[in-house]
């Protein structure tokens, strides 16, 4: 059977708020992602609207629910590129409806990210129920952790994304596995330190790139060999890791933190004044 260029795994309501989404899987000849390794990519949008269209009027909400990430602007997806070229092809149906019977082989053996685009916890559980009952390992991650509308079975495919250890104990709590990020490696700063349950993720620049995503799989939720906890420093676009920064620092100060268009930006350069352009007057001469 040959190959198809992606899967239309899911149409149906959001479990966030109801409102119509897609998941769409690709990757089923080879992914190019260093980071993750060769892994199937699945891809959570909104039906009517592509991400970009999504992300500027505010629609998003129905895939990424109440992410700080959408808020702070410090989201690590760029959307003009995999979540948008990937919608294109879907709008252009160049992408086979998933059928069960058919096309679960194409999972067997292998290793699946959820949401290389969105939240899981978007999906209802039984999707990924379906495609990880064959796959040889997943990773996912959430930040709906805290949500009423979250399966618990969730916890099996997804880990807690925690930004800070206050989160962290939060989830730890309710019963997750997680994933955390700390601002640097200065242990002086409490926030920085690595509690006896966590250590440093072997794929991360810290860690010494020692493995990835596909060939690590201690980020699959309670279904992982580990019960520990990976912990990554903050990485990505400069400008994006400011803004989370800036972000998590109006959280301390319990300040809202939906503060896209107050981010401090640089200070424009002073152009030079345009010298007004004088005309010539005419003199009108009145003859007596």
């Amino acid at each position: 059977m040959k190959k198809p260029l992606g899967l239309i795994l899911y149409k149906g309501p959001s479990k966030i708020d109801g409102q119509m989404i897609i998941v769409l899987a690709t990757g089923f000849d080879k992914s190019q992602n260093e980071k993750t390794g060769d892994m199937i990519q699945t891809w959570i949008m909104t039906l009517r609207m592509s991400p970009i269209e999504a992300k500027r009027y505010g629609h998003d909400y129905s895939v990424c629910g109440d992410c700080k990430h959408k808020h702070f602007g410090s989201c690590y997806v760029n959307i003009a590129h995999g979540p948008h070229n990937t919608y294109k092809a879907y709008m252009k149906d160049r992408y086979t409806k998933f059928d069960e019977t058919k096309h679960l082989e194409l999972f067997k053996g292998r290793k699946i990210r959820l949401g290389s685009y969105g939240d899981p916890a978007a999906v209802p559980t039984e999707i990924w129920d379906k495609v990880c009952s064959v796959t040889n390992g997943h990773t996912g991650y959430t930040h709906q952790w805290n949500a009423h509308f979250v399966d618990p079975k969730l916890k099996y495919y997804c880990m807690a994304s925690a930004d800070n250890t206050t989160e962290y104990s939060k989830a730890k709590a309710l019963g997750w596995r997680c994933f955390r990020v700390r601002m640097s490696d200065d242990f002086s700063v409490a926030e920085n330190r690595l509690s006896y349950n966590e250590f440093v993720c072997p794929a991360s620049k810290e860690g010494g790139v020692k493995t990835n995503c596909e060939n690590c799989k201690a980020c699959m939720g309670l279904s992982a060999k580990t019960s520990k906890d990976p912990v990554i420093i903050i990485h990505g676009l400069e400008h994006k890791i400011d803004k989370f920064k800036w972000g998590m620092q109006r959280i301390a100060w319990k300040e809202k933190y939906r503060i896209v268009f107050d981010y401090p930006k640089r200070k424009p350069k002073k152009r030079p004044k345009k010298r007004k352009r004088v005309e010539a007057q005419t003199v009108k001469t009145v003859s007596l």
